[in-house]
């Protein structure tokens, strides 16, 4: 992690109605794997979220993964970075079913397995 400061005035625009979205590998579609690590085939549930800030879809992720599944949460973006399509921003984790092409993917896919059953925020 790298922490910097910045001037705050540097940003053009700002949205106050975030959609997040939200994906959930349950590994009840886990293929056989005995010591409890998921692998591709399982079961994947998506949701876009809107009306929450990313705390709250935080808690609703981790509730709806439970003990054994793992999730991750992006940020919905329409236009970003000058295209005029929708894309996503990871904000947590990222598409599990990703191979991972580099040592950060790979490390990102770690933290999403060390991070199951463990609650990143507490419930309300």
């Amino acid at each position: 992690m790298r922490i910097e400061p910045v001037d705050e005035r540097d940003s053009r625009w700002e949205d106050h109605t975030p959609r997040f979205r939200v994906y959930v590998f349950d590994e009840s579609g886990r293929l056989g794997h005995p010591d409890g690590t998921l692998s591709q085939g399982y079961a994947t549930s998506t949701w876009d979220v809107t009306g929450a800030d990313l705390i709250d879809t935080i808690r609703w992720a981790q509730d709806r993964a439970g003990d054994r599944g793992i999730f991750s949460i992006a940020l919905v973006a329409d236009g970003y970075h000058m295209h005029n399509d929708r894309g996503l921003v990871w904000l947590v984790g990222m598409d599990y079913q990703d191979t991972p092409r580099d040592d950060h993917s790979r490390e990102v896919q770690e933290q999403m397995l060390r991070r199951r059953g463990r609650l990143v925020v507490t419930p309300e």
